[in-house]
């Protein structure tokens, strides 16, 4: 008996832990667009592995450094911190959008295909308008156990950049710290113009064949001609779509449940019978 709820209990521990929030690695997620218009911007992202409600990814456009301290990463000064938290699922490679609301800094997110059902709350962290500047910055996005104006180095997990700065100084590096390099660090500066705008072009308009495999979505987003740039300030909307078919479960992720309820089923047929 006592066999029969251990395993039973691992089995809803599996169940449980499958709903808890997705810890994500660098290579789980990607920028898809954004948009630098402080009112009616935004951005937006994919990862290539299912998202569970409640998971939290947090975004800012303070300074990385590029030596960080052993009790920091970002620059001493603070810009602005965001968060969002799924409210549902999100199916690997669908992207979510936080768009403008008309109010600086503040955003609403959506998912899904055809520019996307609501999904989630987008908190400002640190109040106070966007700052994301049209002439050059760089917006990241992380993950840690909770939100924080600075992190240890040990204490956080960079997920992605998307930069227009062209050029980096000591005060800003998306790779030398984060450790952040091909599609998770998306730079579209054109030449030496200001870029205010790229997004994806195959979620521009909503519409287009979801690409068969995770491995073609990220060889296309890897590539500078799939992409759609616009130099001048724009209201362009940042959009959602569903950008690849949906990812057959990991096998290690449902392993345990599938092998505690083989046993457990097994073992309640063996039971003698009253």
């Amino acid at each position: 008996m006592k066999r029969f709820l251990t395993l039973t209990t691992l089995a809803a521990a599996s169940f449980a832990a499958h709903a808890a929030g997705t810890s994500l690695t660098q290579t789980d997620f990607a920028f898809t667009g954004v948009n630098i218009n402080t009112t009616v911007g935004g951005w937006s992202f994919v990862t290539f592995v299912d998202v569970a409600a409640g998971t939290t990814i947090y975004f800012t456009d303070t300074n990385v450094l590029q030596v960080s301290s052993a009790s920091d990463v970002f620059s001493t000064t603070p810009e602005i911190f965001w968060s969002w938290t799924a409210a549902t699922d999100v199916a690997a490679g669908t992207s979510v959008a936080l768009r403008g609301t008309g109010v600086s800094g503040q955003y609403t997110a959506k998912s899904g295909a055809a520019g996307g059902m609501a999904n989630g709350t987008v908190t400002n962290l640190t109040g106070g308008g966007s700052n994301i500047s049209s002439s050059g910055d760089i917006l990241y996005a992380f993950q840690a156990a909770s939100y924080a104006t600075n992190y240890q180095p040990s204490a956080i997990t960079f997920l992605g950049a998307i930069s227009n700065r062209g050029t980096y100084t000591s005060a800003d590096n998306p790779t030398a710290v984060t450790g952040l390099s091909g599609i998770q660090l998306r730079e579209y500066k054109v030449g030496t113009t200001a870029t205010r705008y790229t997004q994806f072009a195959a979620q521009v308009t909503t519409n287009d064949t979801p690409f068969s495999s995770m491995a073609e979505l990220k060889t296309a987003l890897a590539s500078g001609a799939n992409w759609t740039n616009i130099t001048a300030s724009n209201t362009t909307p940042i959009v959602s779509d569903v950008l690849a078919v949906t990812a057959v479960p990991e096998p290690e992720s449902y392993a345990l449940m599938l092998a505690g309820l083989a046993v457990v089923g097994g073992m309640a047929r063996r039971r003698p019978r009253a």
